[in-house]
């Protein structure tokens, strides 16, 4: 037997704690990635559906890598890994 869906309340308190602890870490409610995760996770919210999306967050370097599962028996996650300039890109002192 397959585990149950996530329920409405489980995913509004999964989404309470990460968008918390994205502001914990220094993402601003006003930043753009910060907004576009929180449309993404309102939407889940609301309609349950597995979601797996990558936001950038550009000022800070970092992607966001978010998966939000429809089982209860998987955990939300939002993975922030650093992106890589490359070189012929980067800031000359």
């Amino acid at each position: 037997m397959p585990p149950a869906d996530k329920s409405k309340a489980d995913r509004l308190k999964e989404t309470i704690r990460l968008l918390k602890e994205l502001q914990r870490v220094g993402f601003h409610e006003t930043d753009p990635g910060y907004m576009e995760i929180k449309r993404i996770m309102t939407q889940w919210v609301n309609d349950g559906e597995k979601v797996s999306a990558v936001v950038c967050f550009i000022r800070h370097g970092r992607d966001a890598h978010v998966e939000l599962p429809k089982r209860a028996d998987k955990a939300a996650s939002i993975n922030l890994k650093v992106v890589e300039v490359p070189e012929n890109d980067a800031v000359e002192e």
